[in-house]
């Protein structure tokens, strides 16, 4: 058993990213390969949002396992299932993100959501209630920080909010195992105030797609 504290845990914003590249094929495989179009720019480690026709896959944030010429495979992304992710149907595109920015000052984290939701298909000649599952509800994310509008990082999450579109978010764990997701931000401008309490503000994410984890 392994247990990890949070002391010492770093997450970060996605800053920039690079142009749109085409996605013109990926297999169904226990490791997803892609064909993007030449002159594509990605390496081995780089982070990537995928747009996709596979839903499961759609707007993820995933990262780069290996690199042959054109073809790109997306570490610990499981396609296998054609039921789930049908054959041919799941091209599109993606952009690499080129910069992070840490997020300083954080004092606590907390998520919610992502339960499992259940639909109920108990006939009229069961003595036992029978559920089956369904989707999932959606994951939120509240960062509590000590406001302060001059750090660095407060103009990128500024901008995601504006955006209203997904940002990449990329959480590192002090024993160097990594979630990635992507998600839209929300920035509180007005701090919360007591008296002999430091100023705190609040950023709120909600995931766009579902996280990956990463062992290191």
């Amino acid at each position: 058993m392994a247990i990890t504290l949070s002391t010492g845990l770093t997450a970060s914003v996605a800053k920039t990213y690079g142009t749109s590249v085409a996605m013109s094929a990926i297999t169904n495989a226990s490791e997803a390969v892609a064909t993007l179009a030449a002159g594509h720019s990605v390496v081995v480690g780089d982070y990537l949002e995928v747009t996709s026709g596979w839903g499961r896959l759609d707007k993820r944030i995933v990262r780069v396992k290996t690199v042959v010429t054109n073809d790109v495979t997306f570490e610990s992304i499981n396609t296998s299932s054609t039921a789930k992710y049908p054959s041919g149907a799941g091209t599109g595109s993606i952009r690499r993100i080129t910069a992070w920015t840490q997020l300083t000052l954080v004092r606590s984290l907390s998520a919610t959501g992502g339960d499992q939701q259940f639909a109920d298909t108990t006939a009229i000649d069961d003595v036992v209630a029978r559920q089956i599952p369904t989707i999932r509800n959606a994951v939120t994310m509240t960062m509590d920080v000590y406001d302060d509008p001059t750090l660095g990082w407060y103009a990128d999450v500024d901008t995601a909010d504006a955006s209203r579109t997904p940002f990449g978010l990329l959480m590192t764990f002090p024993n160097s195992s990594k979630l990635v997701a992507n998600a839209y931000w929300s920035l509180q401008k007005v701090p919360t105030m007591a008296q002999n309490e430091a100023l705190m503000t609040q950023i709120s994410l909600s995931y766009a797609a579902e996280p990956v984890r990463y062992a290191s």
